[in-house]
């Protein structure tokens, strides 16, 4: 309690909470509720006045407290319960028992998009409401990504070499301290949008650098300002607050609207002139050209509006990916055994990339099972967030729950508690402790089925990075699984064989602790490593 009360006396935090505050009981006193009743609550007394918002307030220190209580006084009894949230309605949590239910509602009853575009205010924050109300880019990536991925590795992997080299160097003698969520918001872009615009502009620091801000932009405007906000406000405020984050994507289409019109043009000639020439290039932009003609969506074949969906698609791609592979950095390099860790992984990588004649392929990146399973093991114990696989109620009735007995309302949410799934000792021995093999050695071992079942409790499906199920969530789940996902994996095994091929990195005598903020979980942002390169390195 302390420790709050101090945070208290920095203006920054006081400020925005004496506004969340103010915000709260506005709309606990004029919203109609859209929690269920006959669910129990965690951390609300209903005795008192003013209960819920109390509650809410008390989520910036107990949060994780409740999120433990919870699971064993509810969800592992296989009972739905009502948890606060400090910057948004509370939510009903089911028990993972009926993440299945929860999945395999159609979109118009339980809707993940509807979700996300209140949560990140996509009214204001991606520059038209259009992009978050009709993801039309979900759709090209969904439909393309996956199949393309393999013949991406090569792109990807010249882009991390470039990025690693600039920004850590290529000193084999002097010691560099590397701020590492500083550095990932570098490399992350740069790799990305080899794939999104290709490599024209992929390196371009100003394009990479408005990339970045309009990520961080999105947070700001939708965490920070529009969340305390009252709603008949935000027409007035949404726009303002919102400025920055149009003037990011303007900056880029300097850069990207040339290259989107001459594909257009291109398309258009092979249309018209099947005697023209031209090798198309494999990026988002002639995935979403090739689509929106195949469906006549002539409304996407705008410059302007392609323009606009490579904004959402970097915002998911940048943040997410660069606060998971920083977590993962510090997880392995502080953890007792880093360097024989570290040379693990630097084996299996040299032997995979070796194999494949020194080039980087799909299939080699497969056998790296100790870089995968030690970024899954870090998204399993530090993932930046609590919660997961939300959906919205959107029918005017609600939705029945029959086995909890109970309806939700429309416009209610509903999640998981991915945290404390992931967390369970019945489900993964000793879960506090950062084991970055856990996974690898299911997978290096002859009888992996007999293994598996005693490592994670389950006899079915595997244990790769990629592969989600109901003990494994930061992907989300089911058919609105995260489509990046095949892409992202590989960007960040490319990023952590690139390091451990060419660096030698000082291990850190204790973990940077992340900062837990209500359901938030954000990783050490100032923290460093110190890195040299290696002399005798064999990743070029």
């Amino acid at each position: 309690m302390d420790g709050f009360l101090q945070r208290l006396s920095n203006p920054a935090i006081a400020i925005p909470l004496v506004l969340f505050v103010i915000f709260s009981i506005y709309n606990r006193l004029t919203n109609v509720s859209n929690i269920p009743g006959g669910v129990p609550w965690v951390g609300k007394d209903t005795s008192k006045m003013l209960a819920g918002t109390r509650a809410s307030i008390a989520g910036f220190n107990d949060f994780r407290k409740w999120l433990e209580d919870a699971y064993d006084k509810y969800g592992k009894k296989n009972i739905s319960y009502i948890l606060p949230d400090s910057f948004a309605e509370p939510k009903v949590i089911l028990p993972r028992s009926q993440l299945a239910w929860l999945v395999d509602q159609p979109d118009d009853i339980l809707s993940a998009s509807a979700f996300h575009h209140d949560s990140l205010e996509g009214d204001y924050a991606f520059t038209s409401p259009v992009i978050t109300k009709a993801p039309y880019h979900e759709h090209v990536i969904h439909k393309y990504l996956p199949r393309r991925v393999a013949s991406l590795v090569p792109e990807m992997w010249e882009e991390v070499q470039a990025a690693i080299d600039q920004t850590w160097g290529t000193n084999t003698r002097e010691w560099r301290d590397i701020g590492i969520w500083q550095n990932m918001m570098r490399v992350i872009p740069s790799v990305t949008n080899r794939m999104m615009v290709g490599p024209q502009v992929c390196r371009n620091e100003d394009f990479l650098e408005n990339m970045g801000k309009f990520a961080m932009d999105v947070i700001t405007c939708s965490t920070v300002y529009l969340r305390f906000t009252p709603r008949f406000l935000k027409p007035l405020v949404g726009p303002l607050v919102s400025i920055p984050n149009t003037r990011h994507w303007r900056n880029t289409t300097k850069y990207t609207l040339p290259i989107i019109k001459e594909r257009l043009a291109n398309f258009k000639r092979k249309q018209e002139d099947p005697s023209f020439h031209w090798d198309e290039p494999n990026d988002y932009i002639s995935w979403h050209i090739n689509l929106a003609m195949a469906e006549g969506r002539h409304d996407e074949l705008t410059p302007d509006m392609i323009s606009r969906r490579l904004m959402p698609i970097n915002f998911a791609a940048i943040h997410t990916t660069a606060l998971t592979i920083t977590s993962a950095i510090f997880d392995l390099f502080s953890s007792p055994h880093s360097l024989e860790w570290l040379r693990g992984i630097r084996e299996e990588a040299e032997r995979a990339f070796a194999e494949e004649g020194g080039q980087w392929t799909k299939n080699s990146l497969a056998r790296c099972h100790r870089a995968d399973s030690a970024i899954r093991e870090s998204m399993r114990l530090s993932n930046f967030m609590a919660l997961n696989v939300v959906r919205k109620v959107i029918p005017a009735e609600g939705i029945e729950n029959k086995v909890g007995g109970w309806r939700a309302p429309q416009g209610a949410l509903l999640g998981i508690d991915m945290h404390s799934v992931q967390h369970d000792p019945e489900i993964y021995p000793d879960p506090n402790t950062y084991d970055p093999f856990r996974f690898s050695r299911v997978r290096e071992t002859s009888d992996t089925l007999n293994v598996h079942r005693k490592v994670n409790g389950t006899g079915t499906g595997t244990t790769g990075l990629i592969t989600t199920s109901d003990i494994f969530l930061p992907f989300s789940h089911g058919r609105h699984a995260c489509p990046g996902r095949f892409f992202v994996a590989c960007e960040m095994k490319l990023i952590l064989a690139y390091i451990a091929m060419n660096y030698e990195i000082e291990p850190l005598d204790s973990r940077p602790p992340n900062t837990w903020f209500g359901q938030n979980v954000i990783p050490p942002m100032k923290a460093t490593i110190r890195v040299r390169r290696r002399e005798d390195m064999t990743g070029q």
